[in-house]
Order: C-alpha cells, then sequence, then structure tokens
C-alpha cells in the first residue's frame, strides 16, 4: 500500500497486526453475531488460512492442469467451483502458455462465526504469456465455511458491493469491543462518502466537508494547501460520487486508533460530460475523538513490486 496525503485520492477522482486492546474481561451470557476481531488471533487465523486458499485459487498454470484441478477441489465448494469457472474461461482456453500468479496485498474479516466468514481481499495478479508480462489488482469478496480444519471458499464476488452486519445490541465485555469495531467502521464510512465526493459546483462546501471529516496530518495537508487544489478542482471541473454500498471490513482497532478496509466504486463525470466509473480499494486510517471516528489518512491499495 502506499499514503496518498488524501489529496492524490481526490485529484484522480478530479482527473487530475490485526488487534483489539483491552484488559481482560469475563465471558458474556451471549457472545456477539459478529466474531470478527473479537478475538484477535481467530480472525488472524482465519484471514490466514483464506489468504492461503485465495492465492492458490487464483494462482493458474497452464502447464499443470491438473494439479490446479485437485486445487478447487481441496479449496472450493462446488458452488465456487462454477464461479471460479467462469471467471477463469478465457484463462484456461487460451491457445498459448500462460502462467498467472496471484498474492493477497491486504485483506479483512467483515463477519466471522465460528463456521463462517465473509472477507474482503485485494489481490495482487502478474500474467506471464509468450507476449510479455502484466499486472494489476483486483478486488474480492470471499464467503468462506470451515470444513473441519480447512477454510473452503463457497462464494466469489468481484467488484463487490457490501452489506454490513446488523449492528451490535448493548452489552458489556466482548459485545462492547464488537460495538467498537462498528462504530469505527461506519465512521470510515461517513468519512469516505465525504472524501471520495468531488462537486466543482460547491468546491468551497465540498473542501469544508473534507475538513470536517478529518484529523491529524491529513486535516493539517487540507488546510495548508487549501487554496490551489480548491483551485485545481475548479479548473478540473469534474464531478465525482462514491456509489452506495462500498465493501468494508475492519482491519484493526488499537486503542483510539483503527484501519479500515473500504473498496468503493465512484461515479465520475468529466467536464465535457463524460461518465466513467473508477474502483478504488483504499485503507483508512481513523482516530477516535470525543466527537466520533475521524480519517487520520488514506493509503491507495497497489500492486505488490
Amino acid at each position: 500500500m502506499r499514503r496518498w496525503a488524501g489529496f492524490a485520492v481526490l485529484l484522480a477522482l478530479a482527473g487530475c497486526t490485526t488487534g483489539v486492546s483491552g484488559t481482560a474481561r469475563p465471558e458474556p451470557e451471549s457472545p456477539p453475531a459478529n466474531l470478527a476481531l473479537v478475538d484477535p488471533s481467530r480472525t488472524a487465523s482465519v484471514l490466514t488460512a483464506v489468504k492461503t486458499a485465495t492465492e492458490a485459487v487464483f494462482s493458474y498454470d497452464s502447464t499443470a492442469a491438473p494439479a490446479y484441478d485437485k486445487v478447487l477441489a481441496e479449496n472450493l465448494t462446488p458452488g465456487a467451483r462454477d464461479e471460479i469457472a467462469k471467471l477463469f474461461t478465457e484463462v484456461r482456453n487460451s491457445p498459448e502458455p500462460i502462467k498467472l500468479v496471484t498474492r493477497v496485498i491486504v485483506s479483512a474479516a467483515v463477519e466471522q462465526t465460528p463456521d463462517k466468514a465473509r472477507v474482503l481481499t485485494v489481490l495482487d495478479q502478474s500474467s506471464t504469456r509468450a507476449g510479455g508480462t502484466s499486472k494489476g489488482i483486483a478486488s474480492v469478496l470471499l464467503a468462506t465455511v470451515r470444513e473441519g480444519e480447512r477454510w473452503r471458499i463457497g462464494e466469489i464476488k468481484v467488484n463487490p458491493a457490501g452489506s454490513p452486519p446488523a449492528a451490535e445490541k448493548p452489552g458489556a465485555g466482548d459485545r462492547a469491543l464488537a460495538r467498537v469495531r462498528d462504530s469505527a467502521r461506519d465512521g470510515a464510512l461517513r468519512a469516505a462518502e465525504v472524501l471520495l465526493n468531488v462537486n466543482p459546483a460547491d468546491v468551497e462546501g465540498s473542501y469544508a466537508r473534507y475538513e470536517s471529516v478529518s484529523t491529524g496530518e491529513l486535516l493539517t495537508g487540507f488546510q495548508r494547501d487549501k487554496a490551489a487544489r480548491i483551485a485545481q478542482f475548479r479548473a478540473a471541473g469534474t464531478k465525482a460520487s462514491m456509489a452506495p454500498n462500498p465493501a468494508v471490513g475492519v482491519m484493526e482497532v488499537v486503542d483510539d486508533k483503527a484501519s479500515v478496509l473500504l473498496y468503493a466504486a465512484t461515479d465520475v463525470t468529466d467536464a465535457a460530460g463524460q461518465a466513467t466509473k473508477k474502483y478504488l480499494p483504499i485503507v483508512l486510517r481513523l482516530k477516535r475523538l470525543p466527537e466520533g471516528w475521524k480519517a487520520a489518512g488514506i493509503e491507495s491499495v497497489q500492486a505488490l513490486p
């Protein structure tokens, strides 16, 4: 990942340790519905298992097709095997030798129970053919199920829209931690909805809203470069708005800080009226203040070197 000082994300739109801090606590009478990050070691174990399965399933060597079929059988449910077959139709039907290597760049557990998990993942993919090598990234939301000691992928959504789990009910112990996680998720969604929008008809208002959801170095940067950035947005004349229901997963909550992985589609219209979509996997670094969570930094997720 690369840190963007906030402006690079906005200008692009304008066309120009998993862990939870806390002390020992008694087990609540009823655990939270979503266990993601509530038990840090268990969440880390799930993410590691899903990472291994994902990298195996999304990598392919045309010279070893039988071995790949075995990988699919081991790591996918029958329904997911049909999905991956559709996704890999062009690759597997290539008349020339092809090798696709996939690595997980970053991931977050959106939802987790003892036997199921939904994991938002950004993949680095490198494809080698006779004509050379190409690279890119892809964002996927994976629904997984535990079968014995193995986690299998049961559903694959490429360029996913999100459907966050319901907020936890009030309670002590683990439920309190789950509510902090959910509040960080909601804070990230609020910040992203502001930061990923550009309105050339109301640049001053847009910029004021950027500052209202920011803190720390991000806010300092907005304030320092305000005049120049506003002029750039006006000159570009591009409008951008975040599409509804971005996919989002909390990666980490430690004390008053949180890291949240978010995959958002944005509708972009340039000064000439040409409309396109841009897709932004980003990590928001948040800080909890008395008035709520604010964005302290933005990082774009990029291909691995």
